[in-house]
This record gives structure tokens, sequence and C-alpha cells, in this order.
């Protein structure tokens, strides 16, 4: 028996809590057993619940001993003075040592709640870790097993087409307990060793070159296990991940090279230079963007900033300007057919020459610079009457370091020169430079100026744009190439492309620039006219570099004869060779059969282009080019 009375009672002059514990008077005693009350870990205990929660005011037991309630140390000194056995702070026996008494989650199995029993956590870990484990072992052990290679080959629907879509479901995989990309427990390298089986089986082995890949309905919530498909299946035109829980659209960024995602025009290894088609039809991402105000326009927009040579997004062709460009897989030449090929003579019909194209270009295009570089040094108010109201400006900051190799020459002359300055001037216009900075729609549509708003012009370009100081007194800092557009007469449109250097003002920082005007006639009577412009600009387009020099411009690094490169003029055309080329260009066939198709005609082109399209659907393939 357990009474009361055998515990001394607290001392009268003791100051008492104010929330203590209520007991029963001294001396009562207690007929029942003693049986101590250890709650269980699966059922919730509201009497304690509530008994902590008075006594303390949090939901956690109090940090110190003697039932006293919660005392907020005085002073940092005090929660980090030295411990004793009346320091409350510091009990061993007391797990819950945060602040609060609030129970520590387990930090290996955080998602368990408090109170689950210890053997059921580590059956689950052990269920997820053996699951993986198995099918590692399963995939290790089929991995050069014929069975495996027979089972890939049938996923080649048609010349290079494979189907891998649905593994989850797949008979083979479930029977032999191999767990595919996307399930949860597959190992981390289940892609890559899917994707070189592939390479080895199919476009190694077989010969055949996978350009269309669908990965549809495989539980791909995140698109790591992808990270290694460019790597081994980079000829990729057409790619479907439809039906995919794919959580974000930057789970897209593991199809991508690392010099892609830093903004590199050449990404070198690891990219999908190919694709030119896509589907992630019912992504949870792309329903998500589909639901935002102009949602389709930022979904597409943000899919071809990662993929720009796309044509096709979720079935719907894009419509876009598409130049026609055969993408072709890169040729890997050997060490031998590299040799041979460097030792093989090089010739070139003509010898590269700066300048203008075309008769009676070159006296418009040299006073529109002379008035139009002088202005834009000294006041850029004047220069916005050689705009037309609707051109578009635009200036974009290249920052990446030259790896010509001219770029000895100019370091070696780098101490001729200020210091240069930082780009950060450039770059925060904002360029529009899509790969660095200027990625979203607004900030693009916020790079682009025209006179329309001249207000806003001149403060950008008096305000935000550094001072500029060009070599106008020197003709060697400057490289011009002009042609004619289109159009004739008042409606004619001239390109000129211009490449030189100007100073940065007032730090005298050396750059290079590129800066390409698209012009056309100045109206008679306009202010444009009025002023002295011989022609207005439609469309201006710079871009900024370090500096360059001009070693690519000048005389000597122009020619190609400088640089050993043999200039033979091509042979005259007799007018059956003449006749033999047109023939084949329009009609696609090789010069034998048009040579024949001529022939047979008595070498009247008329007739023989009229003969070719009665019996085009007769004319055997190999007449083809």
């Amino acid at each position: 028996m357990l009474t009361f009375s055998d515990h001394s009672s607290p001392s009268t002059n003791q100051s008492m809590p104010h929330n203590r514990t209520l007991r029963r008077p001294p001396n009562i005693v207690i007929d029942l057993p003693y049986v101590p009350d250890i709650p269980s870990p699966l059922r919730f205990n509201h009497t304690q619940f509530h008994f902590r929660h008075r006594q303390t005011g949090r939901h956690g037991p109090s940090n110190n001993a003697n039932n006293k309630p919660y005392q907020k140390p005085s002073s940092l000194a005090n929660r980090m003075g030295p411990t004793g056995p009346g320091n409350n702070n510091n009990n061993n026996n007391n797990n819950n040592n945060n602040r609060g008494g609030r129970s520590t989650r387990n930090p290996v199995n955080g998602r368990n709640p408090a109170g689950t029993p210890p053997v059921i956590r580590q059956l689950q870990t052990m269920s997820g870790k053996a699951e993986r484990e198995h099918s590692k072992s399963e995939l290790t052990k089929k991995l050069h097993g014929e069975e495996m290679k027979e089972w890939i080959r049938k996923r080649v629907i048609a010349d290079g087409v494979m189907d891998m879509s649905n593994l989850p479901n797949d008979p083979w995989l479930n029977e032999n307990g191999i767990l595919p990309p996307g399930h949860p427990n597959a190992p981390t390298n289940a892609g890559t060793v899917f994707w070189r089986i592939i390479e080895d089986v199919v476009q190694k082995g077989a010969g055949i070159t996978i350009h269309t890949l669908s990965l549809a309905n495989n539980n791909l919530d995140h698109l790591s296990q992808l990270s290694k498909l460019p790597l081994t299946l980079p000829d990729i035109r057409a790619l479907d991940l439809s039906g995919n829980p794919i959580r974000s659209i930057s789970e897209l960024d593991h199809l991508r090279a690392a010099g892609e995602k830093k903004g590199k025009a050449t990404a070198g290894a690891g990219s999908l230079k190919s694709l030119v088609e896509i589907k992630l039809n019912g992504s949870p991402f792309r329903e998500k963007m589909l639901q935002l105000s102009d949602g389709p326009n930022i979904y597409k927009h943000d899919i071809l900033r990662r993929f720009p040579g796309l044509r096709i997004l979720d079935g719907v062709a894009l419509e876009r300007i598409v130049l026609p460009i055969d993408r072709k897989p890169k040729v890997r030449l050997t060490d031998a057919q590299k040799a041979a090929f460097v030792a093989k003579p090089f010739t070139f019909p003509c010898d590269v020459q700066t300048g203008f194209g075309e008769e009676g270009v070159k006296e418009p295009a040299m006073q529109f610079c002379a008035k139009f570089f002088t202005l834009f040094d000294t006041d850029r108010n004047g220069v916005i009457t050689g705009y037309a109201p609707n051109a578009l400006i635009s200036i974009s900051a290249n920052t990446l370091p030259s790896r010509s190799a001219n770029q000895v020459e100019i370091q070696r002359t780098r101490m001729n020169r200020p210091q240069p300055v930082p780009f950060e001037a450039w770059t925060n216009l904002p360029s529009r430079n899509f790969f660095r900075g200027t990625t979203s729609v607004k900030a693009r549509m916020d790079s682009l100026h025209n006179p329309a708003d001249p207000e806003r012009l001149l403060r950008w370009w008096n305000k935000a744009v550094p001072k500029t100081k060009h070599p106008l007194a020197d003709p060697s800092k400057w490289c011009f190439d002009t042609w004619v557009l289109d159009g004739e007469g008042e409606n004619t449109k001239l390109c000129l492309m211009i490449e030189g250097e100007f100073e940065e003002m007032p730090s005298g920082t050396f750059r290079s620039f590129s800066r390409t005007f698209i012009l056309s006639p100045a109206p008679q009577g306009s202010a444009a006219a009025n002023e002295g412009w011989p022609a207005i600009v439609l469309s201006d387009t710079m871009t900024v570099h370090s500096y360059l020099g001009t070693a690519a411009f000048d005389e000597y690094g122009r020619s190609l004869a400088s640089h050993g490169v043999t200039i033979q003029p091509p042979a005259p055309v007799s007018g059956n060779d003449a006749l033999i080329a047109q023939l084949s260009q329009q009609t696609g066939m090789n010069s034998q059969f048009s040579i024949l198709c001529l022939e047979q005609n008595g070498w009247n082109f008329e007739a023989a282009l009229k003969n070719f399209e009665e019996i085009r659907g007769t004319i055997p393939p190999e007449a083809f080019v």
C-alpha cells in the first residue's frame, strides 16, 4: 500500500506555484494497488494533454524538474552556464530538450508520425530498400542477357521509332522484378542503364538510329532519370512525355546540356539539338500553367526557351519561321580522316572582301553612318529624327570572353589600353540577351524601344546607355557589309551591318560592337529628310562585346589568300551545262537523268520540263538526288 503519509508534506513557508498539481489530503489511504500510468503510443491521452497544456501553457511537458511552471531564464548566461544538480535545462532524463517540450521528428523517418512503433518504421524502411536492392540485382543479372536484348528489340516498333511507354505495367519487367525509371523504389541509375542498353543493342548493334522515343505513362514525376538520355540518344527528334506527373517545368532542364543552361550557343555533348517535337499532355505543371492569365503564351515561351528548335508542341504545329536547314547527326572523323582532310589543299572560288554588294548603296550608307555616329556620340536627342515612327531598337550585351586566335594579340597589348570596367552598365539596360537574364516575356518586351515613346527612348539613351566615342577618323577600325534586301525606289530595304569598336566613356574602356541597321530612303518632306538624313532606320540591333580588336576584318585577316587558301575561279559554264544545272535544280534529278531528259527533247528546256511532269510518276527513285 502506498499512502500520502509516507511522504513529507511541502513546507508551509515554501512558495507554492500558482498552477501546482492538486493532491489528496494527507493520511488518506489509497486501497487500490499502485499501477504506473504508462500511456500507449497509439492512444491519445486527453487527460495528460490537458494537464500538460494547463501546466506549462505549451503542448509539451515542462523542461524543468519538480513540475515547476515554465520559467524563462533571465539571461543568456543562465542558459549557457555550467550544469549542476539544480540545472533543469540539462536534464538527461528528458528526451524533449527542444524549447516548449515539443517532440523532435525522427530525422530518418520524418514522414512517420510521433508514436509509430519502431518495428513498423523499420519494416517500412526495409521494404523500400529491399525492393530497390532486389530490382538493382535483377537488372544487373539481365543486363547482358539475350532475354533483355530481345525485350529491347521488341520495343522498336518502326525504323528509328521506339516505344518505351507504360513500363510499370510491362509483364516481362514485373515478372523479373525489374523496376523501370519512374518507380519510386527504382535504382537511381535505372534510366542510365536503360538508355545505354538501347544504345548498345539498337543503335550500335542493329545500326538503327533512334529519332522518335515515347516515354508516356511512366509515372515520371521528376526527370533526373533522363539526365543521361541526350548523351546516349542524341539524335532524338520527337519525344513523348505525356501522361507523366511531372511536377515542375524546371524538370525539363535535365534534358539540356550544362552549356545550354548557362546560355552558351555551343552547348557541346548532352544536348537534344535535333529535337523538333515534344509532347507534355497530362503533366500537372502544364495544366497549371495553362490556367494562368495568358497561360498558353507563357507556357509556349518557357518551352521554346529551353528547346528553341521545336516545331511541334503537344501535337500542335507552332507558327514559327523555320529555315530550310536539315539537321543531320554530327559526323565524327577518325584521326586518319582528320589528317587527310587537313592535308587536302583548300580552294575557294573568290576571295572574301568587305564592302558594298551592289552599285549605288555605298554613298547613302556612308552618309548615314557619318551623321548617325557623330550624333550618337555627342547629342543623342538629335538621332531620334533619323528613325521611322515604328522602328524597333535594342541592345544586347555578350559577356562571354573571346576564344579566337586573335585573343593572344589582344592580351599582349592589354597594357596599352585602360583597365576595363565591368559589364553591369550594359547588362542592366536591360540587355536583350535571351540567355542572360532576359528570360521572361515582360523582360523581353522591356528590352525593346521605339520612337513612338520618345520620352522613354531618350531617357534610356541618355541615362541608362553608357556614353560612347567611336573612332570616326580611322577607317581601319570599321567593317561594313551592305546589300539590298528587297524593294525598289522609295520602297528599297537596305541591310547595313557594321563591325567596329568604341570607347566607353568616361572610363575609356575599349569595347567591340556589332550593329545591324535596316534602312529605307527618307521620304521627301519628312522630318528626317529636312534634317539631312539620307535614310531612315526601320530596325536597329546592337550587340556589345568585350574588346576583340580588328584583326578579324583588317586587310590581312580578311583575305583568304593570305592564309594559304587557293583562289580558283570556277570554269566558264557552257550553254548545255547551264541547262543541265537548271533542269536538275527544278526537278531534283541528278545530272545523268537531266542530260538524258534534255537529249530526248532536243535540248529544249521547256519541252524537257513538260516531259518530266508527264512521266514524273514512272521515274525511278535513283534518278533523284
